[in-house]
C-alpha cells in the first residue's frame, strides 16, 4: 500500500478518536466560557413617553391606531408628540408586533422623528411589552440621539399608551 493510502490500525484509530474527543471537549469548554457576559449591561433613564391614540382601525391581521398627540420628558429633553403618527399592530397567534412612527417637538423648538418596533406577549410572568426606539434628528443639540441605542418598557397610564425608555450605555 502506498503511504498516501495507508490504513489505520485499531490502536491508531482509537488514539485518533480520543484526541478528537479531547479537542472537542476543550472547544466546548471555551465556548461555554465565551457565553458568560464579560460585563454588565448599563442603562440610564431617557424619557417617559405618553401617547394619545384614537380607536384602532381594522385592517385584517394588522390594526392601525392613529397617534393624536402626547408628551415626553426626561432629564435631557422634553416636549410634545405631534398629531399624525400611527401604531401598526400585527397579530400572529398570541403575539403582537408593533411598528410605531411619530414626530416629537422638543420644548426648545427642535424636531425629532421617532420610530419603534416591539413585541407584546402575554407570558407566564404576565404581560411582556418591550420596544426598540430609534431617533432621527437634524438638530445639533440632540444629535446624540441619532447614535443612541434604547429600550422601552410599557407602563400603565389610564387612557394612554405609555413607556419608560432607557438609553443603553
Amino acid at each position: 500500500m502506498s503511504d498516501s493510502k495507508k490504513s489505520l490500525s485499531r490502536r491508531e484509530f482509537t488514539k485518533l478518536g480520543a484526541a478528537a474527543i479531547a479537542a472537542t471537549s476543550l472547544g466546548a469548554s471555551q465556548l461555554a466560557s465565551a457565553q458568560t457576559a464579560a460585563s454588565e449591561l448599563e442603562s440610564t433613564f431617557l424619557i417617559e413617553l405618553s401617547l394619545d391614540v384614537a380607536d384602532q382601525l381594522d385592517a385584517g391581521t394588522t390594526s392601525i391606531a392613529p397617534v393624536t398627540g402626547g408628551t415626553f420628558g426626561g432629564p435631557r429633553l422634553k416636549g410634545t408628540v405631534r398629531n399624525g403618527g400611527a401604531d401598526w399592530i400585527t397579530v400572529v397567534g398570541d403575539h403582537r408586533s408593533l411598528d410605531v412612527r411619530i414626530t416629537l417637538d422638543t420644548d426648545d423648538g427642535e424636531i425629532i422623528y421617532m420610530n419603534y418596533t416591539g413585541v407584546i406577549y402575554n407570558g407566564d410572568n404576565g404581560l411582556y411589552w418591550r420596544v426598540r426606539p430609534i431617533f432621527q434628528t437634524a438638530s445639533e443639540k440632540y444629535d446624540w440621539l441619532n447614535h443612541a441605542v434604547c429600550i422601552g418598557k410599557n407602563k400603565q397610564i389610564p387612557g394612554k399608551v405609555a413607556y419608560d425608555i432607557f438609553q443603553i450605555l
